[in-house]
């Protein structure tokens, strides 16, 4: 089950046309492709702050290609909706906590939302003061909510695939993107 956690999963079948949509969306967010290994990441935590992002981008599986970002914890709302929305089909947005009860989601279908279950709170995680998404949810668990979906390799996350775990349908690409130094240095100035 996935645990401390989270991932994006797209109803397409090319990973490959997934990975292109999500570099055109990165690089409107002020991104640029860059060449960097994929164990070479910078220990920002908080998806906002991060100058640097590494993912993986699995091969379809069940009808679903899913994406894991470094590190394992988050995965970006906001992208799983873009997704959904440019390449006009489903997609989930999934973080879960340690204990699988604190868990947040989405379920999108190009540019409605069908569902969301999330509280935003800021705190400190790991060091780090950002925005945490996790909400207690008793009532509905991660795995029965994966099962529903029928979404591929819930127990896999980037630092899993890093180690040599494979998705059930064959190596991952590799996408990384760098923002640009106009906009690091913006951002550091709180701007």
């Amino acid at each position: 089950m996935m645990n401390n956690s989270a991932a994006i999963y797209v109803a397409h079948p090319d990973h490959a046309v997934v990975a292109e949509t999500l570099l055109i969306l990165l690089i409107e967010q002020g991104f640029s492709a860059t060449q960097r290994a994929p164990h070479d990441v910078s220990g920002i935590i908080m998806i906002p702050d991060k100058p640097t992002r590494h993912f993986f981008i699995a091969p379809s599986a069940q009808g679903w290609v899913a994406i894991w970002e470094d590190p394992r914890y988050f995965a970006d709302r906001t992208l799983a909706q873009a997704l959904a929305r440019h390449l006009q089909t489903r997609s989930v947005w999934i973080e879960v906590g340690g204990n699988g009860v604190s868990w947040a989601r989405g379920l999108y279908e190009g540019a409605t939302v069908c569902e969301e279950r999330f509280e935003a709170v800021e705190t400190t995680f790991y060091g780090e003061r950002g925005v945490v998404y996790l909400t207690f949810d008793p009532d509905t668990m991660p795995d029965e909510w994966i099962a529903q979906l029928g979404l591929p390799d819930p127990d896999l996350h980037y630092e899993a695939i890093l180690a040599g775990a494979q998705p059930s349908a064959g190596p991952p690409l590799y996408l990384v993107v760098q923002r640009s130094s106009s906009d690091v240095s913006s951002a550091a100035a709180g701007g």
